[in-house]
């Protein structure tokens, strides 16, 4: 289902992006994340795991993307200090269907965690999708 693999690179990408401007503390290093995305035209929840390689200190949303050719507008970010919040609204493209949601993620320097939520309407039948992930810093990148 490319829906599911756009949306398992998401949660890799979100993690893996890195801010330019002020974001949320994350110690740089490899990091092991895991996602898990429930949706309602699946039967089951869906788990994945990535190691991603981290090198700048923060995290921002601002900088996070589905897909560069197809951006979605990030709006809505909210950074207070740990914690950074933000909504995404990806328009109709290509035979894909709109999307928005809201996600959120924590960090504790070494460790991440955070949750969100899409729905998109295809033809006339609602998809809804959320999304779990956590994260921990596993040593130096390779």
């Amino acid at each position: 289902m490319k829906i599911l693999t756009v949306l398992t690179g998401f949660a890799a990408i979100s993690i893996a992006l890195l801010a330019q401007a002020d974001g949320v503390s994350v110690n740089p290093g490899q990091w092991e994340m895991t996602s898990t995305i429930t949706m309602s035209m699946m039967p089951q929840p869906q788990t994945n795991t990535v190691t991603e390689c981290i090198r700048e200190p923060e995290l921002d949303p601002e900088d996070f993307n589905m897909d560069e050719n197809n951006p979605c507008d990030i709006a809505d970010v909210s950074v207070n200090d740990d914690t950074a919040s933000w909504s995404i609204n990806c328009p109709s493209q290509g035979g894909r269907p709109a999307m928005n949601g809201k996600w959120e993620f924590t960090s504790s320097g070494d460790s991440i965690s955070g949750s969100g939520s899409m729905s998109a309407d295809f033809g006339g039948q609602k998809m809804n999708l959320g999304m779990t992930w956590t994260g921990k810093r596993v040593g130096d990148c390779e």
